[in-house]
């Protein structure tokens, strides 16, 4: 029995407030029985570099996932054409290998999959199980994404994953809607308004007075700005003066 695929799923027709959508679902979809993964148990994890010296490449496949190294059994490959980890098993170039995988080193006979390390340790893990879980420090989003990208089916994963799998991506989706619902009402809002002489002509002053780079007249208001400011600047540091202070005081006592 098949425990991979690259099923696609169709979450438009669920909705957060409406469970009976979610038990729908975990109804149509029959609980699948753990199945433990006989051919993955000689994949090993590749600790030390120089381990790589000793392998037979006839027999294993070397597969790197973000710096980790994995070696699998080509016939364990072959049981699951479906997948992009079995179709490296029909690879007969480097244009087939390039369309499966990121990298591919010759020398080394190591197929490269520039991915989440921690999202392959959730399908490796179902492939020694045959079960799905998430883990409690993953995104879920990411790892549904993962999960296509590898082409594991949702259908083994437990229900209680599921349905928190389901959720999430319902609130993305609520989300998005709400979002672009916001965008078609600003753009309804926004009419274009008729230009007329009087908006014509307070749009140039606010250009001139708020952008000096709108014009020449723009450039004079800013130059006549600063030496506004300049003044009144100066003329407050001279009226701090001390020797002015004593001529203002004896003209006011002059005048009175």
């Amino acid at each position: 029995m098949p425990i991979i695929s690259n099923a696609n799923h169709d979450f438009s027709n669920l909705s957060l407030s409406d469970d009976s959508s979610f038990d729908r679902i975990f109804t149509e979809i029959p609980e699948t029985e753990t199945i433990k993964g006989v051919y993955y148990q000689r994949a090993q994890l590749i600790r030390r570099p120089e381990d790589l010296v000793s392998i037979d490449h006839a027999l294993l496949a070397v597969i790197n996932v973000g710096g980790n190294r994995y070696t699998f059994p080509w016939t364990t490959l072959e049981q699951f054409p479906l997948t992009r980890l079995g179709r490296l098993c029909g690879c007969r170039s480097p244009e087939d290998i390039a369309s499966v995988c990121d990298d591919y080193d010759e020398a080394c006979k190591e197929f490269f999959f520039d991915r989440s390390p921690s999202a392959f340790r959730v399908i490796l893990n179902f492939l020694a199980a045959g079960k799905l879980r998430i883990l409690r420090e993953m995104c879920v989003l990411s790892l549904h994404d993962e999960l296509t990208y590898w082409g594991v089916e949702l259908t083994y994963m437990e229900r209680c994953c599921k349905r928190k799998m389901y959720t999430r991506i319902e609130e993305m989706n609520e989300l998005e809607r709400h979002e672009e619902e916001c965008r078609q009402r600003n753009a309804i809002q926004r009419i274009p308004v008729e230009e007329t002489r009087y908006r014509k002509v307070m749009n140039w002053l606010r250009d001139m007075v708020e952008n000096p780079q709108s014009g020449i007249p723009g450039k004079i208001f800013a130059c006549l700005s600063v030496i506004m400011v300049a003044v009144t600047v100066i003329s407050l540091c001279i009226s701090t003066m001390p020797d002015l202070r004593e001529e203002e005081e004896r003209v006011s006592e002059i005048v009175f």
